[in-house]
């Protein structure tokens, strides 16, 4: 079996390993600054045909504080994802946004609360050794599909992170998610050998603090993004999904994930060494 079926438990389940039946998938993680999308997807077994659209009767509702419902609108007829096509839904900090979604059976519902009062950046610097008139100083990494010339320097940045010890706190830049994948903690985060692009803008690093639930999801998935947390996060999760879900959903009468998150950006500071 590729999925388990959710035990049904409000706000968070434990999934379990022996049941058969199909199961909707939510996946949807919302955040300022970022378009509402969703991915409604499919529990599937082996021996199933995959159908890019297993719910077409399905409508799809998101509302924040003013209790407003908005309609999400299918993107296209061959894909999954829903959208917020008028941008009438705003994320705000600190709001609580539900979600409801009818199905010819049966209704899913979720919640979420933006992360507020997250992790801040202090100051951030890359320092790079004196420049000894070779090559040795440079490499290239890839940000995007593009290789760009790249510099071999010293990562520093300091930081606060939230009281919240619910919340996860990621740090990325050049759309590479930094260090180990597990939540920060301390002051600060050092990387020696980090590369930095030339010729590349915006030259930021950033911040992100998740909400419980992502932060959950991201420890039962073990998923090593390997991309900026605050670009494109729900194509990460939909493709690292195929079907295969973590032990953790926070969907009432469906699977999968409904999660924000907040972020904070910071220039880096860059530093020449002279001999």
């Amino acid at each position: 079996m590729i999925c388990s079926m959710s035990s049904c438990i409000r706000n968070e389940v434990e999934l379990s390993p022996w049941s058969t039946d199909p199961m909707p998938v939510i996946l949807s993680v919302i955040s300022p600054d970022h378009p509402v999308v969703l991915y409604l997807g499919k529990s599937y077994f082996k021996k199933d045909t995959t159908n890019k659209i297993p719910y077409p009767e399905a409508r799809i509702f998101m509302c924040g504080r003013d209790s407003v419902w908005t309609e999400l609108t299918l993107q296209s007829s061959d894909t999954s994802r829903y959208i917020d096509k008028d941008n009438l839904i705003r994320v705000v900090k600190g709001n609580t946004y539900s979600l409801r979604i009818e199905l010819k059976d049966i209704t899913l519902h979720a919640q979420t609360t933006v992360p507020i009062d997250g992790a801040t950046l202090i100051d951030a610097s890359c320092t790079f050794p004196p420049d000894d008139g070779t090559d040795n100083n440079y490499s290239s990494i890839v940000i995007d599909g593009k290789y760009y010339h790249a510099k071999d320097g010293f990562l520093s940045v300091k930081f606060n992170l939230p009281k919240n010890n619910a919340y996860g706190c990621y740090l990325s830049a050049f759309s590479q998610e930094l260090g180990n994948g597990s939540t920060l903690n301390g002051i600060d985060y050092y990387q020696q050998n980090f590369l930095y692009p030339l010729n590349y803008s915006p030259t930021n690093i950033n911040l992100i603090t998740t909400d419980p639930h992502l932060k959950k999801f991201r420890l039962s998935e073990m998923i090593n993004y390997n991309q900026s947390l605050d670009s494109d996060l729900l194509s990460v999760i939909t493709s690292a999904f195929g079907g295969v879900l973590p032990d953790f959903s926070n969907i009432e009468n469906g699977l999968g994930l409904f999660g924000s998150f907040s972020s904070d950006s910071k220039l880096i500071e860059v530093i020449q060494l002279t001999q």
